[in-house]
């Protein structure tokens, strides 16, 4: 029977481990543990104590690594089978139990102590907290302070958890609540819960803080009794108040009893009436805590704390606006803010002799490190840490490159590996939300998904949210499309902190799991196809595209395979743009895609179809024409795709001007398409024909082709698709059918009302047409009607409104002129002062349409006679358009309507110091100038002449009128 004690039998195998691995020397160990990601610490003496026996191995990542390094060394070197990281980890908790019993619980060495030193050491472990780390002000935690403050004050039982994201703050907001504590005169008690070694020299010394006798301590740590009950046992008798703070508790196995739960009330996180417990963890799932522990979340900082905290570290370094916009770069990441503010505050003192491991321009301001985060990313944040601390965990922590390594370190210990594969993929991805459905569709189905099964890569999901990594949001998006039976008004979205998809994709990048995560990558590309035709699938193509084109911007050039998914990808994807009229992403979408097909092989149809598109758009006559010959010879003239490419050159010759060439092979091409029955493709093209005829001046041919257009449609307008309803719309209108175009864009607005699709710059677009329509004929009530739908839409607006303020203010205006031009606006008071509610309400209100707004108000109360009411909104307009920032508010329209109102009372004389006012501060536009002089003198004259005041001028000067 084996004699060896458990620690000596791991000592064993560990130099059998090393021996079969070709018996590297410490030097060597070292340097492989040096070029980790991040880089561990195994040192000589390290590996004397742990080969020796002498120690045992902490329970972190330096162990881990030795045990992969080793056995993947020797599994090479001498065909040995691995064993695993969860059979040494075993092996490692059982010699550490064992030294534990034999030493009462305390270590007896470790690797930190120095080995040729045998007597005793003294005691370098202290339970203060570390004051000396908070910053001098703390920005954005007012509201949480508060809280804590008060569970303090009144004596609250239940254990504070803040949670969130490594490098969000918690451990800071702790230290702050510990201070508040201390100059209350409460005991303060600080502990790391990183590690099980940590923890329980913590409480031992809590413990002893506590006056606990060494003989029950050591009994207790021995396993003789409880150490936990011991220790809670005097906090809960404590004389005076307390406050625990177990900090950085991210392996909830740490504070759980033996066959215990986290949160039971039974571990080393208890609640008591004696004192308040608080603990900083990534884990914030409430479920895990119990429910004598209350959650709270420690967010992201608003930009504008963000900038004071850069401020205070840095001090001048730009305007605050800058600062606003660094701090919204780094997505108010409290950790990211230190070592950029940190960065600057280096850069303006030092001599500039050394940057870092970083290519790094040199940089003095909050402006120019934004660009270099641009250019660089996330690795230039670290070199605003200090190089000469000890490269430690609690280092680690403090750079964004390594922090959350740490988690998903700890996730792979826990058996859940897939969890760093998720984080890689998504990294390839954009920051925008990504569908969960696509995850389950690309990487579960398929061959070479998660390798243990869907279970492991749902699981590995929940994991990264309850640590942080990872958040779950609601998204309105239709991700299997209709009739897949997965279609849903609101899909489950992934959404991750900008910095760390950054760092994943960096470590993508930089390691040598490339190809695996790219080709994982692809998988999902392979199912961000389907059809684009119907808006019904346009809110899952609109969370899709900005992931599609990150990916083609970083995909790898070297696995064509792959790189051919995100293509095809793309080309789906620019079909939906140019539909819904997303044209900058368009055109984004057809740059990215000409460059990555450069090496795909020519073969594949997307390749010519993706340049057919370039060449019609940029104009390149002579390269769209090459493409048709070319296809022409290889499939003939009649084939579709030849007809395709011959399209695609009369639109490049349309675009360029030489419209009768494009006349020709306009018809030529359509033709071509009655011959093969193609009506969707006929109708196209029919449309394109009747557009070149209108530019030509040719109207009666134009005129003769939009009826045999109308003939060709064998349908209802409804029963076409978006891009036909569009397009035959667009050439109706252009040869006078307005009737008849009214009808198509009215049908095109239902199809995308039915679909929800009003958010898409079509849907506006399509208005403003339809709008244009209706006002150039007698349709006044159904354009207020149209207008009051367009503002229902719209209004109240924030800065991510899709459509711009001046073109709501356009609108407000055009439906006041058209309800006092019917005498209809007996409710447009009603409706502009809930639009004015609605739009002050809004936070970072648009100073343009609370202007807008009031003058529409004052028009309307000019119109009315009621001259106090006009003349109150009108002077707190001028207040609104004073506020405003950066002038984005014309003033003159306020002086204008001041004029006018005057004029409007007979009080003339008056209005000329208005009008003079608004001819001032138009002085830059000289047609605008003109008009207002023109009407003054009318003004004018009508004072001089004693008569009565001019009839009302109702323009608003808007671009609609």
């Amino acid at each position: 029977m084996d004699d060896q004690s458990a620690a000596e039998r791991l000592a064993t195998e560990l130099r059998q481990l090393r021996t079969n691995a070709g018996s590297p020397t410490y030097a060597q160990i070292a340097q492989w543990g040096s070029r980790q990601r991040p880089p561990v610490s195994l040192g000589k003496g390290k590996l004397s104590l742990w080969f020796s026996g002498k120690s045992v191995p902490e329970d972190d990542r330096p162990f881990a690594i030795l045990v992969e390094l080793l056995e993947a060394r020797a599994q090479q070197q001498s065909s040995t089978p691995r064993r695993g990281l969860a059979a040494w980890q075993t092996r490692r908790t059982a010699a550490d139990q064992e030294r534990r019993r034999q030493t009462g619980g305390i270590p007896r060495r470790t690797a930190r102590d120095d080995p040729a030193d045998s007597g005793p050491n003294p005691g370098t472990y202290s339970v203060r907290p570390p004051y000396g780390e908070l910053p001098t002000r703390l920005h954005g935690r007012d509201s949480l302070l508060a809280d804590l403050r008060r569970a303090l004050a009144e004596g609250c039982e239940q254990v504070q958890v803040l949670h969130g994201l490594g490098g969000c703050g918690k451990t800071t907001a702790a230290l702050r609540l510990a201070r508040h504590a201390r100059d209350l005169g409460h005991q303060v008690f600080w502990v790391s819960g990183t590690t099980n070694e940590r923890l329980l020299t913590g409480m031992s010394q809590v413990a002893r803080e506590l006056g606990v006798a060494e003989e029950d301590l050591s009994r207790a740590w021995a396993g003789q009794s409880s150490a936990l009950d011991l220790v809670w046992r005097c906090l809960d008798r404590a004389g005076e108040r307390w406050l625990l703070v177990v900090d950085a508790v991210d392996d909830l196995s740490v504070v759980a009893s033996e066959h215990g739960l986290p949160g039971d009330g039974t571990g080393w996180i208890r609640p008591s009436r004696s004192g308040l417990t608080v603990v900083t963890s990534r884990v914030g799932n409430p479920l895990l805590w119990g429910t004598e522990a209350v959650c709270r979340a420690v967010d992201m900082l608003s930009a504008e704390d963000g900038a004071k905290v850069l401020t205070d570290l840095a001090g001048d370094a730009g305007p605050t606006e800058d600062a606003r916009a660094l701090a919204t770069r780094l997505g108010g990441l409290p950790l990211g803010l230190h070592l950029a503010g940190s960065f600057l505050a280096k850069a303006r003192r030092s001599l500039g002799l050394a940057r870092g491991v970083v290519d790094i321009r040199p940089v003095g301001d909050f402006a120019g490190y934004k660009a270099e985060l641009d250019r660089l990313g996330a690795p230039l944040l670290d070199a605003g840490e200090s190089l000469r601390s000890p490269m430690n965990e609690q280092r680690l922590r403090r750079l964004v490159s390594h922090t959350w390594e740490i988690s998903l370190d700890l996730l792979t210990r826990q058996g859940l590996p897939e969890a760093r594969l998720l984080m890689r993929v998504l990294s390839c991805f954009a920051t925008t939300p990504f569908p969960t459905a696509l995850l389950a569709y690309g990487l579960v189905t398929l061959e070479g998904g998660f390798p243990e099964g869907f279970e492991e890569g749902e699981a590995a999901v929940d994991a990264l949210v309850d640590v942080g990594l990872l958040n779950l949001v609601d998204v309105d998006v239709s991700i299997g499309g209709s009739g897949s039976g997965t279609a849903n008004a609101a899909n489950l979205c992934l959404t991750a902190h900008p910095l760390v998809l950054e760092t994943n994709a960096a470590q993508v990048r930089d390691g040598d799991e490339t190809a695996e995560v790219w080709q994982a990558s692809a998988r999902l590309a392979r199912w961000m196809g389907g059809g684009t035709d119907t808006p019904d699938q346009w809110r899952r193509r609109q969370v899709l595209v900005p992931h599609v084109l990150a990916a083609l911007r970083s995909a790898p050039a070297n696995d064509v395979e792959s790189l051919a998914w995100f293509v095809e990808a793309g080309w789906v994807s620019y079909g939906y743009c140019l539909a819904s009229n997303h044209r900058d992403q368009a055109d984004e979408l057809l740059r990215l895609m000409m460059e990555r097909a450069a090496v795909l092989p020519e073969t594949r149809p997307v390749v010519g179809a993706i340049r057919g598109q370039y060449y019609e758009a940029i104009g390149d006559v002579d390269e769209a024409r090459l493409l048709f010959e070319e296809s022409r010879a290889d499939r003939g003239p009649q084939d579709l795709e030849t007809l395709q490419f011959q399209f695609r050159w009369a639109r490049a010759l349309q675009s360029t001007r030489r419209l009768p060439a494009a006349e020709e092979q306009l018809r030529a091409v359509l033709d071509g398409l009655r011959s093969n029955g193609s009506l969707h493709n006929s109708l196209l093209a029919h449309s394109a024909l009747v557009l070149v005829l209108a530019e030509q001046g040719k109207e009666e041919r134009a005129t003769a082709e939009a009826q045999a257009l109308m003939s060709a449609i064998e349908t209802e307008p409804s029963e076409l698709d978006i891009s036909l309803l569009h397009h035959v719309g667009h050439a109706l209108m252009q040869t006078r059918y307005t009737e008849q175009a009214e009808s198509m864009y009215g049908a095109l607005l239902s199809r995308l009302d039915e679909s929800d699709a009003q958010l898409s710059p079509l849907y506006y677009h399509i208005s403003q047409i339809l709008l244009g329509l209706l006002l150039h004929g007698e349709g006044e009530r159904p354009a207020i009607a149209l207008i009051s739908r367009l503002l229902g839409l719209y209004m109240p607006a924030g800065s991510d409104s899709p459509v711009d303020p001046a073109s709501l203010a356009d609108l407000i205006q055009t439906r006041l002129d058209l309800q006092l031009e019917l005498t209809e606006s007996s409710g447009a008071e009603d409706e502009l002062q809930r639009l004015l509610r609605d739009q002050l309400s809004v936070s970072g209100n648009i100073g343009l349409l609370i202007v807008e707004l009031r003058i529409a108000l004052a028009r309307l109360f000019i119109a009315q006679e009621d001259f106090t009411q006009a003349e109150e909104q009108l002077e707190l307009a001028e207040k609104a358009a004073t506020a405003a920032d950066g002038g984005t508010v014309p003033l003159w329209t306020v002086s204008l309507w001041n004029a006018r109102c005057l004029c409007a009372q007979g009080r003339c004389v008056e209005a000329l110091g208005c009008y003079e006012q608004a001819v001032a501060l138009l002085a830059d536009d000289p047609d605008g100038t003109a008009c207002i002089m023109e009407e003054a003198a009318h003004c004018l004259a009508m004072a001089s002449g004693g008569n009565a005041p001019p009839r009302q001028r109702e323009p608003s000067g808007g671009a609609m009128n």
